[in-house]
């Protein structure tokens, strides 16, 4: 048998590039299907395609994850996908998206996209028009015959050919497949929490403002007592004197474990009562510190005179606050902090419910495992970055119990970007989990209800640039309680240690150490029992069986498992003029390629795995540690048969569009997920090598 190209039938990959749309959308629709969205691709007008999408009208009640978290995401996708086709006929799309069954038009976007194909196109009509242009230059020089003419319109003619020529000179990659659309919306304000609608701060008062690179500072317990008032005097710049990293620092945090009050209530009610004078808030103000976590066990040694004069007291001196509060809601409520364009979530939680703030009652934020992915979901479409405090584990113990693990791995599967913990006062290790950090404890900072006022601890420095994440550990020596970042021999000892404590995890945190962000924000997994991310306003979260504590206030997550939401492959990162930043020095950023690979296949699709529930600890601050090795490898995908990359379109399957879903009487069937998964997937057809 002999074999000829040319009789073989085309493949759906050639029938899209050449121009015909069923092909095309047949291409598309197979990429967005599994994610639950259709889409339906009309004849192009001008070189430009219509795309109508649509989503399932399960994601109705998520606003938010259609009308901006995904709407960047989608566009993106898609524009790619045809930049990678490298199709003459296509210059541009336009995208309308509305829910399933619906005719109202969620929101429309047109984008123009340039590719070798359609420029080499457009020069070729553009030396059309010079031709033309000579043409007629040519006749009028000949009735004319005036050389002043001839001089004029040879002149505008050399002019014209200049302008066609600049307009297809050589461009890199990245411009190829640049698109070019309107400056983004004005960010709101003003943040939806999972209780309340919460006012973005503005950070301006920065050392740096002309580096984009955002510098987080992150130091343990602070303590602010009188045993630092007889080395300090009234020197209230002494304790920080030797810190210039925390007042360089964009936005610096430390936990705070004392009430800042002159109240003498309950002083006799507690073995340890923490207090220290007002006035000693400006030793956290001349040290650069921005904002404090009060969800811990001091927090409450004055109950509530005392926890309310702490509040007024940081408001005057203008340090924000978290975790505590005169009700529920205040507790509960994040710090939103928007510094260099990056805008920034703070969460803090105290893990147990001992002086718990209620509905008109003052106290701390416990920790419930139900609340925690309620708030992080509720923000997470709406800011670039989560960071999650945790007041938690056993005293003096170098390692976080399996507990621990869970509940932070948990918190970072709902979607935060980084997790902090304190209490211990000593170091703790610290791990990156699915890209994201987790440190367990910081120590102590500067901590004066010890009589210990010489150790050796650490702190926390986090930098954001772009959609990446820098993270390392600075060593700290304390000498009379006056805390000073170290080198050399001493630093090697303390970063020695804390890679020690880090090795029982299966990836231990390096210092230090660069990590990419998600391009998608908003995905987080569900929790049992819960609507889709982000609905966190309309809906509650219901105990497990035979559980007495009210709908949303569980401590221990269910067992059934959740869904994942569509998440749209990542795009390549377009790189940008260097700058004076300080994030990626010495190469120590993430490597990035000069150009889209022309042979490379299609942007895999991404599936985040499930989350791993906590499992129900005993209770908190047990009196032994207990760590054993938590570490399971996610299950592998499962093996179906994938049709191959140059599959057909069938010729018996007729391509249409289902603009409405028919209800169903008793459930509805999402495409991707268990009951959808009996049809095969459509593989994508890999791009020619001569693309881009």
């Amino acid at each position: 048998m002999v074999y000829a190209e040319k009789w073989s039938q085309p493949s759906i990959l050639e029938l899209a590039r050449s121009g015909n749309f069923q092909a095309l959308n047949y291409w598309i629709d197979s990429l967005l299907r599994p994610e639950g969205i259709y889409a339906r691709v009309e004849q192009a007008q001008a070189g430009c395609v219509q795309i109508l999408v649509e989503f399932q009208r399960e994601f109705a009640s998520d606003t938010t994850l259609l009308g901006s978290t995904l709407r960047e995401g989608l566009v993106k996708f898609i524009c790619h996908q045809i930049w990678r086709l490298n199709s003459p006929a296509v210059e541009g799309v336009r995208i309308h998206a509305r829910l399933a069954g619906e005719p109202e038009i969620l929101w429309k976007q047109s984008v123009r996209i340039v590719t070798p194909a359609n420029r080499r196109q457009r020069r070729y009509r553009s030396l059309l028009v010079v031709d033309w242009v000579k043409f007629k230059t040519y006749r009028s020089l000949l009735l004319v015959g005036s050389a002043l003419a001839s001089f004029v319109l040879g002149c505008w003619v050399s002019y014209h050919e200049a302008r066609a020529m600049r307009s297809v000179s050589p461009v890199s990659p990245y411009q190829q497949a640049a698109v070019m659309s309107g400056p983004p919306p004005k960010r709101p304000d003003a943040v939806q929490a999972a209780l309340e609608l919460v006012p973005v701060i503005q950070q301006k008062q920065v050392a740096n403002p002309y580096d984009p690179t955002v510098t987080l500072m992150f130091g343990g317990n602070v303590n602010l007592l009188d045993a630092i008032g007889a080395s300090a005097g009234n020197d209230y710049h002494w304790a920080f004197a030797n810190m210039d990293e925390y007042r360089q620092a964009d936005v610096a945090m430390v936990n705070l474990e004392n009430p800042l009050t002159r109240s003498t209530l309950g002083s006799g009610k507690k073995q340890l009562n923490f207090k220290a004078n007002p006035e000693s808030v400006k030793v956290l103000t001349a040290g650069g510190v921005d904002i404090v976590n009060l969800a811990n066990n001091h927090a409450m040694d004055y109950e509530e005179p005392g926890l309310v004069e702490t509040i007024n007291t940081l408001n005057n001196a203008g340090i924000q606050h978290l975790g505590a509060g005169r009700n529920i809601k205040e507790a509960r409520r994040p710090d939103i902090i928007e510094v260099k364009g990056h805008r920034i979530a703070y969460l803090g939680y105290y893990d147990t419910d001992l002086h718990a703030a209620d509905q008109g009652k003052a106290g701390t934020n416990p920790r419930r495992n139900n609340r925690v992915a309620e708030d992080i979901r509720a923000l997470r479409g709406q800011v670039d970055w989560i960071i999650v405090n945790y007041h938690w584990g056993v005293e003096l113990a170098d390692y976080p119990g399996d507990w621990q693990i869970d509940l932070a791995r948990f918190t970072i599967d709902q979607g935060a970007d980084l997790v902090v913990g304190h209490h211990p006062h000593v170091l703790q290790g610290a791990e990156i989990y699915k890209g994201r950090p987790i440190v367990y404890s910081l120590g102590n900072f500067i901590f004066g209800g010890n009589a210990r006022s010489d150790y050796d601890t650490a702190v926390l420095k986090v930098s954001l640039k772009d959609r990446n994440m820098k993270v390392e550990f600075l060593p700290v020596e304390v000498t009379k309680f006056q805390p000073q970042v170290v080198k050399g021999a001493a630093a090697d000892r303390i970063l020695k240690h804390v890679e020690q404590i880090s090795s029982i995890f299966d990836r231990p945190m390096r210092s230090s150490v660069v990590l990419d962000a998600q391009i998608n924000p908003g995905t987080a997994p569900k929790t049992p029992n819960s609507p889709l991310p982000g609905a966190a306003k309309s809906g509650t979260y219901g105990p497990g069986p035979g559980s007495p504590v009210p709908a949303g206030e569980s401590n221990i997550p269910g067992t059934g498992q959740p869904k994942p939401t569509p998440i749209l492959p990542a795009l390549p990162a377009v790189p940008k003029q260097p700058d004076n930043s300080s994030l990626f020095q010495n190469g120590a950023g993430p490597a990035i390629e000069s150009s889209p690979p022309p042979s490379q296949d299609l942007p895999p699709r991404i599936y985040r795995t499930p989350p791993q529930n906590p499992s129900p600890e005993a209770e908190p601050f047990s009196k032994e540690p207990f760590i054993k090795e938590p570490f399971i490898s996610p299950p592998s995908p499962s093996q179906g048969v994938v049709p191959g990359p140059q599959s057909y379109v069938p010729p018996t399957r007729h391509l249409s569009f289902k603009v409405a879903v028919k209800e169903q009487p008793t459930s509805k069937s999402v495409p991707g997920t268990s009951s959808d998964r009996s049809k095969p997937r459509i593989a994508l057809p890999p791009i020619a090598a001569s693309i881009g």
